[in-house]
C-alpha cells in the first residue's frame, strides 16, 4: 500500500515490526525481503513517486572541502543524491560487479582498512541480489562472459593489470521497478512525503519512535521493534547526527564516528591511447547485451562490458589502493584531440613511438580509484537549516596528496603494461583532459568526447572528480572504537537501530557500490527474520 503522508491527519501513528527509513535501493530490498517473510514493514520515503524541487531542496547542503566536479562541471550536493520513491536508482548507470577479496582486508599501509569478514560471507547474498539489480547472475568470470558475449577482454593480463566485466543493469529504477510489489503486498505500507526529522530515544539506547514530517507542517510518528536506517551515506549521518534527544553529539556518537571517513571514488580522464585491435575486438569495450534467462526478470536485457584494472596481488605487493580503467572507443572526431597548442593524430602516433601495424583503434580513458579513508574527511551539520527546521549538512570531503599520487602510478602502471604487452601506447594527460559538451547515449551510460589541453598537465595538483558514490560515514567495525555499527549492521551503541546502504562500508573499495549495498541489505533482512523479530 501506497499512502501519501500529506493526506494524514497530525498526530497519526503507525506501528509495524519494522520501520524502513529511505526508499532507495536498500530500502526497498530490506522491505520486500521482510514483507515476503510475513513482518509487517513501514518504509518511509521523503518524497514522491517523482521528484520535486521543495523536496529535492532538503538535500541541499555546503561543500566546504574538495571541490565536487564530474566531467568538468562543478555540481551541487543536492545533484549527488536524490529524494523520492527509488532514491538515488533515479539517477544510477546501473554497472554492477563485486568488490573484491583485498578490499576486505586489513591493509597495513592504509590508516583505516578491512572489514570484519571477507567476501566469502557476501557471496550467497551478491546471489540473490543479481536478481534485485537486473543481471544474469552472480558468476563474473571473464571466460564465461567472453563466451556469452562472443568478444574477447582486452588481451592485457600481467601480474599487475587483468581484465574484468561489469554486467550493467539497464538501469534499474527500485521505485518504477517494484513500486507494485510496495503497493500489492499486504504486509507493508510505504509512506510517501514524510521526512524524517528525529530518531527519538529516551536512554539513548533504543529508539522509541521516528518523528516524521511533511513540507507543509502535518507531524506524524511511526514505532516499531527494529529501524532500518537506509537514507543514503549523507543522510544516514545526518539523521543520527541531529537525533539529539539524549545526546548533544546525536545518536549513537559516543566516540565521534558518525558522519567521518566520507569517502568517494575517485574519478580521473586520464589520456588517451593507441591500440593494435582487431576492429572485430573494438566491440568487446563497448560492450554487449544479454538477455536474462530465468528468474523474475526472465527475457529483460542488460548490457556487459570488459575494462581493465590492477590485481589483487599488485594492490598488496605495491602498498597501494584500487585501480580500474575503462576504456572508451572511437575514431577521435575531428579537433580531438587537437588543439591549437596540440597535437594531430598523426603526431600523437608519433609521440607515442609506434613501430608496430597502423592502429585501428583509438581510446580516450577514464578511471576510477579507491580513496584511502580519512576520518577527517566527514558529513558535519552546518549553521543554516532547511524547510523542515533540520541543519542542513556540511560536507568536508578531503582527499590526499597521497591519494593522486597512487592515482597517478596505477595508471603509469597500466600504461607500462599496455605497451609492454604490446596492445598498444597510452599517452597521460592528468589535469589536461576535459570533456566537451558533446554526449553520446550508449547502453547504461554518457559517453563524452574529449580534449587534451597539454599546457595544463599537473602530475601534483591534477583535480579528481566524483563517482556519486557516498560510503563509510557509518563505518562497519567489531569495535565501537573503530565503527558505527557492528558486523550485522546494528548500531553498536543503539540496539533496536541498524543502518543500510554504503555507509556502512568498512572500505570504499573500487566497484561501483549498489550491487554490494543489495547484497548487505538481502543479509540484514536474513539477520532481522531469524534473529531479532
Amino acid at each position: 500500500m501506497l499512502i501519501d503522508a500529506r493526506t494524514l491527519d497530525a498526530g497519526t501513528t503507525f506501528s509495524a515490526d519494522v520501520c524502513v527509513l529511505g526508499a532507495g535501493a536498500a530500502g526497498v530490498t530490506v522491505s520486500l525481503e521482510l514483507a515476503r517473510r510475513g513482518h509487517q514493514v513501514l518504509l518511509v520515503e521523503s518524497g514522491g513517486e517523482e521528484g520535486d524541487p521543495e523536496t529535492q531542496d532538503l538535500a541541499a547542503g555546503e561543500s566546504i572541502g574538495a571541490p565536487l566536479v564530474t566531467l568538468d562541471n562543478p555540481v551541487r550536493l543536492d545533484q549527488t543524491r536524490l529524494r523520492y520513491l527509488g532514491g538515488t536508482t533515479n539517477h544510477w548507470a546501473g554497472f554492477c560487479r563485486p568488490l573484491a577479496p583485498v578490499d576486505f582486508e586489513v591493509r597495513d599501509h592504509l590508516a583505516v582498512s578491512g572489514w570484519p569478514f571477507g567476501l566469502d560471507e557476501l557471496e550467497p547474498y551478491l546471489a540473490r541480489a543479481a536478481e534485485w539489480v537486473r543481471i544474469t547472475d552472480s558468476d563474473f568470470t571473464l571466460e564465461r562472459w567472453e563466451e556469452k558475449l562472443g568478444m574477447d577482454a582486452p588481451g592485457l593480463r600481467t601480474d599487475r593489470v587483468e581484465p574484468f566485466v561489469y554486467q550493467v543493469s539497464f538501469p534499474t529504477n527500485f521505485g518504477r521497478v517494484y513500486r507494485r510489489d510496495l503497493e500489492d503486498d499486504p504486509s507493508v505500507v510505504a509512506l510517501l512525503h514524510a521526512n524524517v526529522v528525529n530518531l527519538s530515544t529516551a536512554d539513548g539506547r533504543s529508539v522509541r519512535r521516528v518523528d516524521l514530517r511533511t513540507l507543509d507542517g502535518t507531524a506524524i510518528e511511526a514505532t516499531a521493534r527494529a529501524y532500518v536506517l537506509a537514507t543514503g551515506g549523507i543522510e544516514n549521518a545526518r539523521i543520527l547526527l541531529a537525533s539529539t534527544d539524549h545526546d548533544p553529539a546525536g545518536l549513537g556518537n559516543a566516540n565521534d564516528l558518525v558522519g567521518r571517513h566520507f569517502t568517494e571514488h575517485l574519478q580521473v580522464y586520464a589520456g588517451f591511447g593507441l591500440l593494435d585491435l582487431d576492429p572485430a575486438d573494438v566491440p568487446a569495450l563497448n560492450g554487449g547485451q544479454v538477455t536474462i534467462e530465468s528468474g523474475r526478470h526472465q527475457g529483460a536485457t542488460h548490457g556487459a562490458k570488459f575494462a581493465v584494472g590492477l590485481t589483487d596481488e599488485h594492490v598488496r605487493d605495491a602498498a597501494t589502493t584500487g585501480l580500474e580503467v575503462q576504456f572508451l572507443p572511437g575514431a577521435f572526431p575531428t579537433g580531438v584531440p587537437l588543439q591549437e597548442s596540440g597535437a594531430t593524430m598523426n603526431d600523437v602516433a608519433a609521440l607515442l613511438g609506434h613501430t608496430g601495424p597502423v592502429p585501428s583503434t583509438a581510446v580516450y580513458l577514464q578511471g576510477l580509484a579507491e580513496q584511502e579513508l580519512n576520518p577527517d574527511s566527514r558529513v558535519a551539520l552546518g549553521s543554516g537549516t532547511d524547510a523542515l527546521g533540520m541543519r542542513r549538512v556540511e560536507l568536508d570531503w578531503r582527499y590526499s596528496a597521497a591519494d593522486r599520487a597512487r592515482v597517478l602510478q596505477g595508471l603509469r602502471v597500466l600504461a607500462e603494461d599496455v605497451g609492454a604487452t604490446g596492445l598498444g601506447r597510452i599517452q597521460l594527460v592528468p589535469g589536461g583532459v576535459h570533456a566537451d559538451a558533446v554526449d553520446h547515449l550508449v547502453p547504461g551510460e554518457y559517453l563524452s568526447i574529449y580534449r587534451s589541453l597539454p599546457d595544463e598537465i599537473d602530475e601534483d595538483d591534477f583535480e579528481l572528480g566524483i563517482g556519486f558514490h557516498h560510503m563509510c560515514t557509518t563505518r562497519m567495525a567489531d569495535s565501537a572504537t573503530e565503527g558505527v555499527v557492528d558486523a550485522t549492521c546494528r548500531m553498536h551503541e543503539v540496539d533496536n537501530l541498524w543502518v543500510g546502504g554504503s555507509s556502512v562500508f568498512a572500505t570504499g573499495g573500487v566497484a561501483t557500490p549498489t550491487y554490494t549495498l543489495v547484497a548487505l541489505a538481502i543479509r540484514l533482512a536474513d539477520h532481522l527474520d531469524a534473529e531479532v523479530l
